[in-house]
């Protein structure tokens, strides 16, 4: 109110540009466009899985919190991900045949070896002797 007078509208005191009368009942005598306030923004914060309360808070602040924050979130912009790239297959190198050139023992020859050898020491010596004869070569543990 000037002097008890309410007008409908009123003029802003840096551009002389008129602006609503409710400007003035909360106390500005400027506009928004010549307004040097920075605008209100929020902060959402989650305590428990649900629940969760706003805090007011400056939009540099919001940005920031928002960043800091995982479950932070912004109106505006979606969710920044990394990009997405397929890389091409690199071609397999080639399988160089080579035929195996170790000398085995016979099926035969090994069985008559270790059918002697558990004769004479028994069964845990025997094992050991296979183990052996498998270790340095002699015979393959295949069938």
């Amino acid at each position: 109110m000037i002097n008890g007078i309410k007008p409908k509208t009123i003029q802003c005191s840096m551009c002389n540009d008129t602006m609503p009368s409710q400007r003035l009942e909360l106390g500005y005598t400027i506009c928004t466009k010549c307004s040097t306030e920075e605008k209100v923004s929020c902060h959402t914060i989650y305590p428990h899985k649900t629940g969760g309360y706003i805090q007011v808070v400056s939009k540099s602040e919001s940005e920031n919190l928002n960043r800091l924050d995982r479950r932070g979130t912004s109106v505006k912009s979606a969710p920044k991900y990394k990009p997405f790239t397929i890389e091409p297959k690199e071609e397999p190198k080639q399988y160089k045949h080579r035929p195996c050139n170790k000398q085995y023992t016979s099926y035969d020859d090994a069985l008559n070896m270790v059918n002697k050898y558990y004769d004479e020491w028994g069964y845990k010596p025997t094992i050991k002797y296979l183990r052996k004869l498998n270790s340095s070569g002699t015979i393959p543990l295949l069938t």
